[in-house]
C-alpha cells in the first residue's frame, strides 16, 4: 500500500507517468511507435484511438505486464522495466473485460488483492472501496451473479482499494447502460480529487470530452496531443457559431462583418459562423454587434465537431493537422 502523503511517487518523480520513444514490435508488426508522451500527476488523461491504434497494448507496457521492444517509460518515477515491483505496488489497473474470480465473492476477490498489496486494515479498506462504487450491498455475492456493469464496479473497487498513485482504465464504461457509465465517471472525478492520477484508455470521444484535461490521439504513433478545446481550435480555427432567435438580416451581417478581428463569415438562415482572430476577445465583441443591429442570440458555441475532427485525424487527413507539445513529432 502506498503512503497517503505523496501517493508512493518516487523522490525524482516530477510526472505521474513519462513515456519516452516507447516502442512494441509484435512478429515484425508495430503496434506502438515510438510514443513520447507525459502525464502530470492529478490529471485525468484520455488515450483515444480506434480499435487497433495501440491503447491497449500500451497500458500492458505501463502496467509492466508487457515488455517494450524499445524506448522507456515511467511510472510515479520508477522505471516499468528495471522496477516493476515498485510500479505494481503503485498502480491500479482496471481492464475492459473485469479480470475477477467468479466463484468467489466480490469480498473474498478484494481480500485476495488486498493480503498482495499488504494492506493494512482489509476490512477497512475493502468497506471504503465499495462504497466508493456503490456495491456495498453486494460485498457477499459471487461474481458470476453480477451483471456486467456491477462486474465492472467490483473491478473498479479492486483496482482502487490499495489507494494507487495512478489508476490505468481500459474502456471503464465498455458495455455499461447510461446511468452506470455516469456513476463510472463521477467515481474517477473522485478519485482524482483524493489525489489519483488517472489514465483512461477509450475509443469514446465523448466520454473524453466530459472527462478529461488532456487528450492523446494515438495511430501506433501519436497523432496529436493537447487539451479536447485546443484539437478543436487547431482544427477549426478560432471560429463560434451563432444562434439566432430569428432569420438573420443584413443588418446583422454586415454588422458582424465590422468587427474588429472577425476574418470568415459564413451566414445560415437563422445562424452564422464566423472566425475570430482572437476567440476570448472577439467573441463578446460579436453579440455585442448582433444586438446592438436588432438580432436576438439564443446560444454561442465553439464551432467545429470535435468527432468529425477525430475520424480525420485518425484517417490520416494530412489538410488537419493535430495539436501537439513541444518535443513530440507527428507520426510518420
Amino acid at each position: 500500500m502506498v503512503d497517503d502523503g505523496d501517493r508512493g511517487f518516487s523522490d525524482r518523480a516530477a510526472a505521474a507517468i513519462e513515456v519516452h520513444d516507447l516502442t512494441r514490435l509484435f512478429s515484425g508488426t508495430t503496434a506502438v511507435d515510438r510514443l513520447s508522451l507525459r502525464v502530470e500527476r492529478g490529471e485525468i488523461f484520455g488515450f483515444l484511438g480506434p480499435n487497433g491504434a495501440g491503447k491497449t497494448t500500451t497500458l500492458r507496457m505501463l502496467s509492466t505486464l508487457l515488455r517494450p521492444t524499445a524506448g522507456e517509460a515511467w511510472v510515479a518515477g520508477f522505471d516499468v522495466t528495471r522496477e516493476p515491483m515498485e510500479v505494481r505496488r503503485r498502480l491500479g489497473v482496471m481492464t475492459e473485460r473485469p479480470a475477477l474470480y467468479e466463484r468467489l465473492t466480490v469480498d473474498a476477490n478484494l481480500r485476495l488483492w488486498a493480503e498482495a498489496h499488504e494492506v493494512p486494515d482489509a476490512d477497512g479498506a475493502i468497506r471504503t472501496a465499495l462504497e466508493a462504487v456503490d456495491l456495498g450491498d453486494r460485498r457477499h455475492h459471487s461474481v458470476s451473479s453480477l451483471s456486467k456493469g456491477l462486474r465492472q464496479r467490483a473491478s473498479l473497487a479492486r483496482a482502487i482499494l490499495h489507494r494507487p498513485a495512478v489508476l490505468l482504465l481500459d474502456e471503464p464504461s465498455s458495455g455499461l447502460d447510461p446511468a452506470a457509465a455516469v456513476q463510472v465517471e463521477a467515481m474517477i472525478r473522485e478519485l482524482v480529487r483524493d489525489g489519483t492520477t488517472v489514465f483512461l484508455n477509450t475509443h469514446r470521444l465523448a466520454e473524453a470530452q466530459r472527462l478529461c484535461d488532456r487528450v492523446a490521439i494515438l495511430k501506433t504513433g501519436l497523432v496529436a496531443l493537447g487539451r479536447p478545446a485546443e484539437l478543436r481550435a487547431r482544427i477549426f480555427g478560432n471560429a463560434i457559431s451563432v444562434q439566432l432567435a430569428d432569420p438573420l438580416t443584413v443588418a446583422v451581417t454586415e454588422a458582424v462583418r465590422r468587427v474588429p478581428g472577425v476574418e470568415h463569415l459564413a451566414a445560415q438562415r437563422t445562424s452564422f459562423e464566423c472566425r475570430l482572430k482572437d476567440i476570448e476577445e472577439g467573441t463578446p465583441c460579436v453579440v455585442a454587434a448582433v444586438v446592438a443591429a436588432g438580432g436576438r442570440v439564443l446560444e454561442v458555441k465553439a464551432a467545429g465537431d470535435l468527432e468529425q475532427a477525430y475520424l480525420d485525424l485518425v484517417s490520416g487527413d494530412s489538410s488537419q493537422p493535430g495539436v501537439q507539445e513541444p518535443g513530440l513529432r507527428e507520426a510518420a
